[in-house]
């Protein structure tokens, strides 16, 4: 039956309220016929039922011909059975083995999952999920996506207000796929010894120990100094300093190469000819004479490349919009 065709309700000859009749399956020698009916008792509301019957032949009526078979569930048994229906029928068709409806779930559950998901460990968790068949791969894919849509929007938002250097340390442990994906992630050690600590050793895809430092995008620190040399843009001296500092963490951790004790600490990875990747200030609002000037200095350095924040930022958009396709 068309779902835009009236429905009817009719009146049966013993005075029970039923529908239209509707056929689910026609076969060569049978035709299956459901239709619903409302019993009226003196004692409570009326009941609905739903009656299921297989016949012969086409014209077979359900209130007054006697089917092949019959079923009439009445009451909590047809609830039940929509109930059913609704939880696994879905699933099923998908060929889901576990699953949790997103419409059952209630706020403090749902709260619960947001944490989770907002984790470092989210892609991990989302792993354990597909592994063991509670969530499909497509799913958890999408949720990592809408995680990291919104850290993004956490990210440029933040950059207009006076965070501490602590908060940025924190979301981008949290957030570490914003590195690139020359890393597969932030390892747990961060000294290099008694004298140096790194913001960050992270690991590289070929399995090498890299250096991430990062400075707050304050306006109070500046990228470019503010008279030119020359008439040449010149680094600021907290970019010098945060350059130098950076610079030593690299030769410290060049010199543990031989370690056996920090070669415990980094597990799997390990310390040839280390790099470093330097977060330093804002861009937003450069031209092409700076944009120019920091391609020039970027090139000085053979083994440490710096970005400002709005570079890390716009990064991370496109590689969002080409995970979209």
């Amino acid at each position: 039956m068309n779902s835009d065709t009236l429905k009817n309700i009719h009146k049966s000859s013993k005075g029970i309220d039923y529908s239209d009749t509707v056929i689910l399956k026609q076969a060569k020698n049978s035709v299956t016929k459901a239709t619903f009916w409302k019993i009226h008792h003196n004692s409570h509301n009326p009941e609905p039922c739903l009656k299921l019957a297989r016949y012969r032949n086409l014209w077979e009526d359900l209130e007054n011909d006697s089917p092949k078979s019959a079923l009439t569930l009445r009451g909590d048994e047809l609830d039940g059975l929509i109930k059913f229906i609704n939880d696994y029928y879905t699933p099923l068709q998908l060929g889901v083995g576990k699953y949790i409806k997103a419409d059952s779930l209630n706020s403090n559950l749902a709260l619960q999952l947001q944490k989770i998901f907002s984790t470092k460990d989210a892609n991990e968790i989302g792993d354990f999920l597909v592994k063991n068949n509670i969530l499909s791969f497509s799913v958890t894919n999408m949720i990592e996506f809408c995680r990291r849509e919104e850290a993004l929007i956490d990210f440029e938002s933040s950059l207009s207000e006076n965070k501490k250097e602590s908060y940025w340390q924190e979301w981008f442990e949290n957030n570490d796929w914003i590195l690139g994906n020359e890393f597969t992630g932030i390892l747990d050690e961060r000294n290099i010894d008694t004298k140096n600590i790194a913001d960050f050793l992270v690991e590289t895809f070929d399995g090498f120990v890299d250096i991430v430092e990062i400075k707050r995008p304050d306006g109070n620190l500046k990228f470019w100094n503010d008279s030119k040399d020359h008439d040449n843009l010149i680094p600021s001296q907290d970019l010098v300093k945060a350059i130098t500092q950076t610079q030593n963490y690299i030769q410290s951790l060049e010199e543990e190469m031989n370690s056996v004790k920090m070669q415990k600490k980094l597990g799997n990875a390990s310390i040839v000819k280390p790099r470093a990747t330097l977060i330093f200030g804002r861009s937003v609002d450069w031209g092409d004479e700076e944009y120019k000037a920091f391609r020039i200095l970027n090139d000085g350095y053979k083994d440490l490349t710096i970005l400002t924040y709005d570079q890390v930022l716009t990064r991370a958009k496109k590689t969002l919009n080409l995970a979209k396709r």
